[in-house]
């Protein structure tokens, strides 16, 4: 045991980026546009599965893997 605080399945079994479905996306134009309400578009990055990671990072397989 190296005292590391992650759990296997909790903290590194799975990584993903959360993306609205386009069910939702219709809904919500749709509850605009009976609602009368203004929409906005904007580009959002999202910074932290593309960003480029300015300090190193050291990382080992986990055992048994």
């Amino acid at each position: 045991m190296k005292g590391y605080a992650q759990q296997h399945a909790i903290d590194y079994d799975e990584t993903f980026t959360p993306v609205a479905k386009m069910k939702t996306i219709c809904v919500l134009i749709a509850v605009a546009a009976t609602k009368g309400w203004q929409l906005h578009q904007m580009d959002v990055k999202n910074a932290f599965s593309q960003g480029e990671l300015e300090e190193q990072v050291y990382m080992v397989q986990p055992p048994g893997f």
